[in-house]
Parts: C-alpha cells; structure tokens; sequence
C-alpha cells in the first residue's frame, strides 16, 4: 500500500473496506469473539454493567442485543452497554502493541452494527480483524509513550478507532464515509488511566465501542472531517502526545494487509480475573506452589520482578475493594498461595480480607528489573518464595497461559462456561460456546446473539 502523508487516513480506510483477511487471522478472530461472549455473560451482572444499563438504554428503543439480559437497544447504547460488561471483570483479551483490551470494543461495536447490517458471522470476523490491524499500527505510533508516559488508556483513546473502523466496514461505508468516519472517531476518543482501578475503567470500553459505531454512522449519513484528523499538525497523533512523529504513520501503514499483525504478535486471552500484569508472576508462582506444596503459612517472603512499566500499572498494595484487588500484585499473589488458581470469586470483598491473605500481603514485594524492559511489554516475570524452613525457591516466566499460541481448546471451553453460566442455564452456556466457536460459518450473526438472551 502507498501511502502519503496528506492520503494517510484514506488508505487506511481503503484497507478497513477492502482488505481480505487470510483464514489463519479469521481463526484468531474467532476465538478472540468466543472469549469475549463469555466475559460479557459474566460482566452483565456486575454493578458497573447494571448501572450503564439502568442509566443510558432504560430510554433507549432499538433491535439489538444486549448480551445477558432481556433487553435490546439502539445499536450504539448497546454496543456501549456491551462494551462495559466485557471489561466489568477485567478478564477480557489484551494486545501488546496497541496496549490496548482490543476485543472489549471491537466486538461489541462489531456485533451491533452487524446486526444492524444483517450480517454473516464471517463479515464480523473479517471487521474484528481489520479494526484490531489499525489499533496495531496506531499503537505502533503512539506507544509507549502515549500510554506509559502520558496516562491515556490506550483501550479507549485507541480502541475508539479501531472500533470506528469494524463499524464502517459491517454498515459498508463508501471509502470517502470511512475516512470520514475514522476522523470523526479521532476526536470522540478518550479514556485516563488514573480511573484503572474504578467502575470508569470498564466504561472506557462502552464509550469506545458506542463512539465507533456513531463515527461509522454519522459518516454514512454525510458527516465529514478532516482527512488530516489523525495526522495533522493539531491532530489526533499530535493532540495524545504520541511517541513518533505523525509523519511516520504512513511508513507504519505501508504493509499493512500485507503483513497481519494478528497473527505476528496476536491476542492474549486473560486465564485469571485480574490486570494481565499479574499474569507472568501468578503462572510462575502457581507452578512453583503445585511442585512443592507450600501455604501461606510456610512463606517467609514472596519477591516478584517485573519490568519497568508494570509497577506503574499494579498500584494498589493493600486493595480494599475488587477492582483495587485487580491492579494488587501483593493481593493477587497472597489469593494464589490461599485460594489456589484465581477466578473471579477471588477478588470478592470478603476474600479481600481474608485473615491468611492479609497474613501473606506485608511479605510480597513488587520491583522493577531494567533488564527485562528489552523483552515484549508485560511478559518476563522472577519470582522468589523464601519459606519460613530456609528454602528458597525460584521461577521465571516468558509470558503467560493464555498468550498466543498457548492457549487450548480445553482451557477456552471452561472459561466460557465458567463465564457465561452467570447469565445462562448450563445448557444454553453450552449450547451458546458451540454456536460461537462457528461463527466464520454462521450466516446471519442475529442468530448468534438471539442465544445470549435471558
């Protein structure tokens, strides 16, 4: 693809309407959507969800789904109410390029407009990936420091965009709409980190998974932009203060559709309840309690190394409620040592306070190591147990189950149910898990989505 500073967003555009996915990315979509069904089944009822349900769609009228309950809305404030379930738990998929939980607005945005559309499964699959290309090259550009640096949350101020662009290819914009779209998308994105660790955290995903089907529509309907909105001396790139200069958006997007970002670094699926931080110390720490047997009451010491950028995501030392438990790795870790393997039951309240966590919390320590910031974001993790008997023991991880090509067909298959038997009888969470997983051979997505109601 040739691209020119002043043509950026239009090729961009171009590819989101154009591009054939190979069949290797659809099946990476695929089951990226499957995992997402299932978190927004279990998000439904968490009080972040019910609040954005009571609150935006009690006015709302409209045909689509809103997953895991009785109700329907405009394709917008279902999309946003979806959004907000999906990232209620904070179990839903990461991206390591565009720092970013990409399927928590892409799907919601995705399955609202095809609905509206009438779409097949495949046309959502090849929407999923496209908008999840773009967030790619977007965070190639903006990050680390856009995120790291600067405190935006890269799910909303990048997934808006990414939204943007699943939209506008499922309602079959014209390549000019689209461009429109992803410029309107531009400045209707948002989201800071210092909410991590709130109930705005998951409303991030809403806003950005409504404001890219409103840029999408909005642009159907003649709505225009700048096509310099991403780009441009006072645009998007510039505005989210982004790590390099706009100009080098196109050279990032010149392969793109040529090289798949999806299956180069792919998406991680989340196999515990909590920031995807925690995840390389928790494998490691579960592996070393499994081969020794130790408990809480034989741990002298737990000393977990990170790299540099996830100290400044696990802020909350001694958590009090559960999404503060989240973002804890001295919580996450004494829970592991107690509980065993977490699930979302783990961060509850009373859990939280649990004598022997609280035991364990003063013992766990969470430092930086320079060395490993050289590896891939979040993946290198020691951590030391010193046990009360002298011993000590030591683990080191590269990544976490659940990254891309590690994750199984058993492990996805419980988790859905584990997830989606919140909202289903177990027989429709089953049922609902075997629909999904074919949905590159579905040929009306509203069949899909007519299982997840209550």
């Amino acid at each position: 693809m040739t691209t020119t500073t002043a043509r950026v967003t239009a090729s961009i555009a171009e590819f989101v309407l154009k591009a054939a996915p190979p069949a290797r990315a659809r099946e990476r979509a695929a089951i990226a959507v499957c995992d997402t069904i299932g978190v927004a089944l279990a998000g439904a009822s968490e009080p972040a969800a019910r609040i954005v349900r009571s609150t935006l769609t009690s006015e709302s009228r409209g045909t689509c789904r809103i997953f895991g309950t009785a109700e329907r809305a405009s394709a917008g404030e279902a999309a946003f109410a979806n959004g907000v379930a999906v990232h209620a738990l904070d179990f839903d998929d990461m991206c390591f390029v565009s720092m970013a939980h990409p399927s928590c607005a892409l799907v919601p945005s995705a399955l609202a407009a095809a609905e509206l559309a009438d779409t097949s499964g495949r046309a959502v699959l090849d929407a999923y990936i496209v908008g999840f290309e773009v967030e790619c090259r977007l965070g190639m550009v903006m990050n680390p420091r856009h995120y790291h640096a600067r405190g935006w949350h890269s799910t909303s101020s990048i997934g808006t965009l990414g939204a943007a662009a699943a939209a506008s290819r499922l309602l079959g914009l014209s390549p000019a709409a689209a461009s429109h779209a992803l410029g309107i998308a531009a400045s209707l994105a948002c989201g800071l980190k210092e909410n991590i660790g709130t109930m705005v955290k998951p409303l991030h995903a809403g806003v950005a998974a409504r404001n890219g089907v409103a840029a999408a529509r909005l642009a159907r309907n003649g709505l225009t932009a700048s096509e310099i909105a991403i780009d441009g001396p006072q645009g998007y790139l510039a505005a989210m203060d982004s790590e390099r200069p706009p100009a080098d958006l196109a050279r990032v997007v010149s392969d793109v559709g040529k090289r798949w970002e999806i299956l180069e670094t792919g998406i991680s699926v989340k196999l515990y309840p909590s920031c995807a931080a925690t995840h390389p110390p928790l494998d490691a720490l579960l592996h070393l309690a499994r081969t020794h047997g130790f408990t809480g009451d034989d741990v002298e010491s737990i000393d977990v190394e990170v790299d540099s950028m996830t100290p400044r995501l696990l802020i909350h030392d001694r958590p009090s409620t559960e999404l503060e438990a989240k973002f804890s790795m001295p919580f996450c870790a004494a829970a592991a040592i107690v509980f065993g393997h977490p699930t979302m039951e783990t961060f509850a309240v009373d859990r939280i306070h649990d004598p022997r966590v609280q035991q364990i919390l003063p013992r766990v320590t969470l430092r930086a190591d320079a060395a490993f910031d050289t590896a891939a974001p979040l993946s290198q993790a020691r951590v030391t147990v010193r046990l009360r008997d002298g011993l000590t023991l030591t683990e080191h991880a590269d990544g976490a189950r659940g990254y891309p090509g590690r994750l199984t067909d058993a492990e996805l298959a419980a988790k859905f149910l584990g997830c989606a038997e919140r909202s289903l009888s177990r027989r429709d969470a089953r049922l609902a898990f075997q629909a999904w997983r074919a949905i590159d051979s579905t040929p009306k997505v509203t069949t899909l989505t007519a299982m997840l109601a209550t």
